[in-house]
């Protein structure tokens, strides 16, 4: 790899890190040490006006200095694109860093694993991992989803990567262990969801992303100065100190009345924001120096609550623009208190992780202990609904029959565990195996609309199919298209699965205090076989052999 390759990551990664080691609750982090970085969303096309107009903005960051590096969406929108491996070369060449957003939705893992092999050959070792916008309007149609592997899990894989991975010994060439690959990787979460469900599921989802590696945490785009500090607040209180970036998003009024209408999945605009923001484009510059200065004021409260930096973005920006927000913030930074009442939206939040301090109109602090995140009541700190033998979901008929047969048959302690191991175990012939996996998704698709995968991750989903009922198949948590609890596919059609799993499951909040496991990926291998056979032989996700673990008891 090249050195100014390595050294342009490094740049990046020390700033962040320095940023973070230095960082003073009561003070913020001071706009010098602040990072700055900008998004590019490419063209459909290879060669356009739109990419020299952005490698012109590109090559003016990189002369000026200010900002760190730039960020390039992939495939944006679930639209097709130019790759940013391809624009990140030629801005790589400039002499500023790119950060690549590498998604899930268009790659199965193996494709995955391979542009992670080119990235690194071509020196592009920044990464924002993210699980990617629905595949909408493509070549004669919509395309279709893949979704192999979810952000999580994508960053389970750089994480090993970055160790040297171990091919498996039964692949081509296998058994051997990789050059280690040195990526810096980052991961985004939302702190601007509607209901309770949605937004505490982020922040579990956020926690599992963060045990499996990741280096920094990007903020979905939002306008409510008090949703950015709940974060800050959590991740405090957790004890997870890596670098978080917020988004400040700079709409023009067309696309601020298209966020607020929710067509943009994950994405919200307060209705009376939306109302200044339509007034102010009357004026003579169309309301561009008001949406400046509200970024900038943005920056400067984003830098007095501990942020370590800004993420910047927003359509038809020319450097000149970006270059005003970053140095008005400098100026704004130290009186960052006096702007936080411009900045909150109450009226559009049902659902607060804490209590309001009226004095500065932000969160109130739990603690400020240093072991208060590992305090067994911790959790009693959070305003968090305490629930209470379930709602009507959870107590539906099918879920408890499934409840039932769950505990009977594959809990280790239910009274017919050893009966069913030993039957399904012992069976060899190809005809009875095939007549098993008839009638076990017979029974399963009338509880649970089964996909037939093979490797069932129903006990792990709160007895919900993510194969069936979540768009994107994921097994980690949900993606951030999710609005008022709706699915971002199927939007008033079916409400997301992480979302009905949290109405399921008592004292959620606590698993924000505790150890959260990540769930390995689905072995398409199994596709079409019986599950049961597959649990109880150790070929499945949960990889637990019963058989062996019977002889060896």
């Amino acid at each position: 790899m090249p050195r100014q390759n390595l050294d342009n990551m490094e740049t990046l990664r020390k700033r962040l890190t320095h940023s973070v080691t230095q960082r003073d609750p009561d003070r913020g982090t001071p706009i010098e040490d602040f990072v700055f970085t900008y998004e590019l969303v490419p063209a459909r096309a290879s060669r356009s006006e739109i990419i020299d107009k952005t490698l012109n903005f590109a090559n003016q960051a990189a002369k000026d200095g200010k900002i760190t590096a730039l960020s390039i969406t992939d495939n944006a929108g679930g639209h097709p694109a130019l790759t940013p491996t391809a624009l990140g070369q030629e801005i790589k060449n400039l002499g500023i860093e790119p950060v690549i957003h590498f998604s899930c939705k268009d790659k199965n893992r193996n494709l995955i694993e391979s542009q992670l092999f080119e990235l690194d050959r071509t020196g592009l070792n920044t990464l924002l991992v993210i699980t990617g916008d629905y595949p909408r309007y493509g070549f004669k149609g919509r395309a279709k989803p893949v979704y192999d592997l979810d952000s999580v899990l994508v960053l389970c894989m750089i994480e090993e990567i970055r160790k040297g991975l171990i091919i498996n010994s039964k692949a081509p060439g296998g058994g051997v262990k990789l050059t280690p690959m040195s990526f810096h990787a980052g991961c985004v979460v939302s702190p601007f969801k509607l209901t309770e469900a949605e937004q505490v599921q982020q922040y579990l989802k956020l926690k599992r992303k963060i045990k499996a590696g990741a280096d920094f945490i990007i903020t979905q785009m939002g306008f409510d100065v008090r949703k950015y500090h709940e974060l800050r607040l959590l991740l405090d209180l957790l004890g997870i100190k890596i670098p978080l970036i917020g988004t400040v998003f700079i709409p023009d009024a067309r696309l601020a009345r298209i966020i607020n209408k929710g067509i943009i999945p994950g994405c919200t605009m307060p209705n009376r924001l939306l109302s200044a923001i339509t007034a102010e484009c009357e004026g003579p510059d169309r309301g561009m120096t008001h949406m400046l200065d509200r970024a900038a004021k943005m920056v400067a409260i984003l830098a007095g609550m501990g942020y370590q930096g800004a993420h910047l973005s927003g359509p038809g920006l020319e450097y000149e623009h970006i270059r005003q927000v970053m140095e008005k913030a400098e100026k704004l930074f130290p009186n960052w208190r006096e702007l936080v009442d411009e900045l909150l939206f109450p009226e559009e939040w049902p659902f607060w992780l804490f209590e309001q301090d009226e004095e500065t109109g932000l969160n109130r602090s739990p603690h400020r202990q240093k072991a208060a995140a590992q305090s067994p009541n911790a959790h009693g700190s959070l305003n968090i609904r305490k629930k209470k033998g379930g709602r009507p979901l959870a107590l539906s008929p099918r879920y408890l029959l499934g409840l039932a047969i769950h505990y009977l048959f594959f809990e280790p302690d239910g009274p017919f565990f050893d009966v069913i191991l030993k039957l399904l175990t012992s069976v060899k012939n190809k005809r009875t195996i095939k007549s098993i996996a008839r009638f076990e998704y017979f029974f399963k698709t009338f509880l649970y609309d089964c996909y037939r995968c093979g490797d069932c991750y129903l006990p792990d989903t709160g007895l919900l199919c993510p194969q069936s009922q979540c768009a994107k198949r994921l097994v980690n948590g949900p993606c951030g298209g999710s609005h008022n609890g709706w699915c971002e596919v199927w939007n008033g059609e079916k409400r997301c699965l992480y979302v009905r799993q949290y109405d399921r499951l008592e004292d959620v909040e606590k698993m924000l205090f505790q150890d959260i496991e990540i769930l390995l990926p689905r072995d398409w291998g199994l596709d079409g076989t019986s599950s049961w056979i597959n649990f109880f032989t150790g070929k499945d996700h949960h990889r637990v052999d019963f058989r062996k673990l019977k002889e060896k008891a």
